[in-house]
């Protein structure tokens, strides 16, 4: 059987990456200048994919560059934080276990370091006291080794807007802008998926990250751009999607390239060497179905103000605050609106585009659709 085309729920690179040319662009023309960069996408739009992509093509075109990549999405403290960040930054500079033991030493002395008796894996393990006494050397690290090296050093950390949930976390900011602010040989790419608390972070004047770098939006993709990415994953498997399927899939998932890959790779499957019209209607059912037991959870756990709301955005109702909506949809009062608003943005359910109120995920709009319609 002929590998599948298709990719979802991870991290994709090379022929599974979804078209995003200008963006990698941008991000290979920042990573030259060392120009702080920050990405802001919906969940699921591919933003780590994007940027591994980038680093990717860089690291096989350039020379002379460390890419460091950090989740925050499973960091609780500022003190993991710390070790978590050096270890990182060592790992990445270093291509063997003796080379991360000898780096360690020289630039972050009196550290203790770990080996995993099970992967082997090095790691540094920063007590509080430690990390107290050696703030300014952990967070200067990257600029520390770049001088060092003789290289210049990205650091690329996702899941940005979580450095928000730690303890004293506007100290920890302004530590890290004061800090990053100086390097002279290091760029720093940051990215997350919560619009709003990225947004707080960077773009209001009294946070310690604003105006830290630019900004980059991720749009939907371009609809002729998905569908020639579509048609060629089926033709270099031998087998034909007509047009007008594909542009009805990416009209259906509304250009969201997680779902994309997820519906395209349910009618490769039952597919024969030509796509059909039942392939595509077989194909959308098990896609719901896929993801009807955590949207049905979701949607059971709605209060009856947030179902009425719900049902105002699925009619498209464009005047929310209205007290003709409010009454119509009973919903309370504006106030109520507003916590319903932003409990349904935290939740990735909906987002502001273009000044209008949308679903960020399609799969949840058409089964709340199937529910409340």
């Amino acid at each position: 059987m002929k590998q599948i085309p298709f990719k979802f729920g991870e991290v994709v690179t090379g022929k599974h990456f979804t078209n995003r040319e200008d963006e990698i662009d941008k991000l290979r023309n920042n990573f030259i200048s060392l120009q702080n960069t920050i990405i802001i996408s919906p969940r699921r739009y591919g933003k780590s994919s994007l940027v591994k992509e980038a680093a990717e093509r860089f690291i096989q075109q350039y020379k002379g560059y460390f890419f460091c990549f950090f989740d925050l999405m499973y960091i609780y403290s500022e003190e993991e934080f710390y070790s978590q960040f050096a270890t990182k930054i060592l790992k990445s500079t270093s291509n063997k276990v003796e080379e991360f033991l000898q780096l360690a030493r020289n630039v972050i002395k009196g550290a203790r370091v770990t080996i995993n008796t099970g992967s082997g894996e090095p790691a540094l393990e920063l007590g509080i006291n430690y990390i107290k006494d050696n703030i300014d050397t952990i967070l200067n690290l990257p600029q520390t080794i770049a001088r060092r090296k003789k290289k210049k050093v990205i650091i690329c950390i996702d899941e940005f807007q979580n450095i928000s949930r730690l303890d004293q976390h506007e100290m920890l900011q302004g530590r890290l802008r004061s800090t990053w602010q100086h390097h002279q040989n290091v760029g720093y790419l940051l990215y997350g998926s919560k619009k709003t608390m990225m947004m707080e972070i960077f773009t209001k004047t009294n946070s310690p990250f604003y105006r830290f770098g630019e900004i980059i939006y991720l749009n939907r993709i371009n609809a002729d751009r998905l569908k020639e990415y579509v048609q060629q994953a089926f033709l270099s498997t031998g087998k034909e999607i007509p047009e007008e399927i594909c542009y009805r899939i990416i009209e259906t998932v509304e250009n969201h390239p997680y779902y994309l890959q997820q519906f395209a790779r349910n009618i490769w499957l039952i597919s024969g060497k030509k796509v059909t019209e039942a392939d595509y209607a077989s194909a959308l059912q098990a896609l719901k179905t896929e993801n009807l037991n955590f949207y049905n959870e979701l949607l059971d756990d709605l209060t009856n103000y947030q179902a009425g709301f719900l049902k105002a955005l699925l009619n498209k109702e464009e005047k929310p605050y209205s007290s003709e909506v409010i009454y119509s949809y009973r919903l309370g009062s504006s106030a109520n609106i507003k916590r319903m608003y932003d409990a349904f943005t935290n939740k990735g359910i909906i987002i502001k585009e273009g000044g209008r109120i949308v679903f960020a995920d399609p799969i949840f709009k058409l089964i709340a659709e199937e529910r409340f319609l």
